[in-house]
């Protein structure tokens, strides 16, 4: 995550752009993993029975990371922890839908559906 960030702010993206650019990223590649899964046989409905670890030591248990060597992830802390999952999803099934339209077979020769006409 830190070396995608750096990558990004190096090749010219601002603060909001590289965190909008990784936040599309991660969603498109959780995505496509959670569908190779399903498609793998793997179960992807909630859990019956919580998970026991046992006496096993889970590292970050408690969700607490020093982010000292991650100065990017530190800077960014706050518009990273920010959710904004409802705007990001209707922007990317609008930009989705508007893709698909463009390349139909008569290319986009007619209107696209909106949105909310999809989802009805």
């Amino acid at each position: 995550m830190e070396d995608f960030l750096t990558t990004l702010i190096a090749r010219g993206f601002d603060d909001a752009r590289a965190v909008e650019a990784y936040r599309a990223f991660s969603s498109f590649l959780l995505g496509h993993l959670l569908l190779e899964a399903t498609l793998l046989g793997a179960q992807t409905g909630p859990a019956e029975e919580p998970l026991d670890e046992g006496e096993s030591d889970v590292p970050n248990a408690d969700q607490a990371l020093d982010l000292e060597n991650f100065p990017q992830i530190r800077r960014l802390e706050g518009s990273l922890s920010e959710d904004h999952a409802t705007a990001e999803f209707e922007r990317a099934l609008e930009d989705l839908l508007d893709r698909l339209v463009g390349s139909s077979p008569n290319n986009g020769t007619t209107a696209a559906p909106q949105l909310g006409a999809v989802i009805a």
